[in-house]
């Protein structure tokens, strides 16, 4: 489900207009000029390294070891125009660079110590511990609990290399949600046989070094508006919907919990698409109507700094075109031009007359 509803709102091959690939060509060079800037970035691998954008619609990111960093078209869908997470991933790229060239190591992990000491963490902290080795890769066809550990690798020092060049910590979790809801996540009991972890455990690793990274972002751009990246991106979570109707029994009701940080000044919604058979269902009236014709409904959320953290959607029986009794809810928690977690929700709707 969460595939098909990335496919709907993917353009076409060869959608992309000159304007589209030449924002993402500039996201991704800005990106990587940052990263390789910073005392980390000098100390990675003498490389030629380079961003390459590949013409597929796939979701895709990898490196040949030499430098060359190539992306794919949706993936660059997915990051959207938000260089933060165009930093994420790149750095986790980078990242598998300094795991690969044991040579340089020695002088990368020296430059970690500096880091950590100016921004005021003792050498025996726990968590700088942890961060002040480089891992060797590890993995192979035999060995997929070894893959997994290099990324989560690639992860830890991705993230530290970003808050050094200027990008909040909060962009390689906010990377990890967009990776989720784009292309969906194995089950927890299926992560044994994949060479990459889940998102959701991703996240929540990525979320152990959070503390020591934003150390470093907070010693190194102490105004986060003037950074790189600037203020930190909105993190939100779509905690659970409950659906019922209104007292009339002519509406449908959905009651949604949610959690979201660093909304700022942006405006945030919940907002509300209706699905039949992984289609989008039409509006009969024009309040819901959007400009493709589908239902769309967005909920304001006005009370974010009043704390906030549930809201209710009324979306009249009326209002869309249908006959089925079953429906799905697509639910999209956005901040701004963040689209911050996806719910579906499916639906049972009483028979018409």
């Amino acid at each position: 489900m969460l595939v098909a509803l990335a496919l709907l709102a993917a353009p076409a091959a060869g959608a992309l207009g000159p304007e589209d690939t030449a924002t993402d060509d500039r996201l991704a060079n800005e990106a990587l000029r940052a990263l390789l800037a910073t005392p980390l970035g000098q100390a990675l691998p003498r490389l030629p390294w380079k961003v390459d954008l590949i013409e597929s619609w796939q979701v895709n990111a990898y490196s040949n070891g030499r430098g060359r960093i190539a992306m794919t078209r949706g993936l660059a869908g997915v990051l959207g125009g938000h260089e933060g997470v165009w930093a994420a991933a790149i750095a986790h790229e980078l990242a598998h660079g300094i795991m690969l060239y044991p040579a340089y190591q020695p002088q990368f992990e020296a430059e970690l110590r500096k880091i950590y000491l100016a921004s005021g963490f003792s050498p025996s902290d726990p968590a700088a511990q942890l961060a002040l080795r480089v891992a060797p890769a590890a993995g192979g066809m035999f060995n997929l609990k070894g893959d997994r550990r290099t990324e989560f690798e690639a992860d830890r020092l991705g993230v530290l290399m970003m808050a050094e060049a200027g990008f909040h910590p909060d962009f390689a979790l906010a990377l990890d949600r967009l990776m989720r809801s784009a292309v969906g996540d194995q089950t927890k009991y299926s992560e044994f046989m994949l060479s990459h972890p889940r998102w959701a455990n991703r996240e929540q690793e990525t979320e152990k070094t959070e503390g020591v990274a934003l150390a470093i972002f907070n010693h190194a751009w102490p105004d986060a508006a003037r950074s790189p990246g600037g203020q930190a991106p909105p993190l939100g979570h779509i905690q659970s919907v409950t659906v019922s109707r209104d007292a009339q029994g002519n509406a449908l009701l959905l009651r949604v919990r949610f959690e979201l940080k660093n909304a700022g000044a942006r405006p945030a919604r919940i907002a509300a698409v209706l699905l039949a058979r992984n289609r989008k269902v039409r509006a009969a009236r024009a309040e819901y109507r959007a400009p493709d014709g589908s239902l769309a409904l967005n909920a304001p959320l006005t009370g974010l700094d009043r704390g906030q953290t549930e809201a209710t959607l009324r979306i009249p029986y009326d209002a869309f075109e249908s006959n089925r009794k079953k429906l799905v809810v697509a639910l999209f928690l956005a901040a701004g031009d963040w689209a911050d977690d996806l719910w579906f929700q499916p639906v049972k709707l009483p028979r018409r007359p």
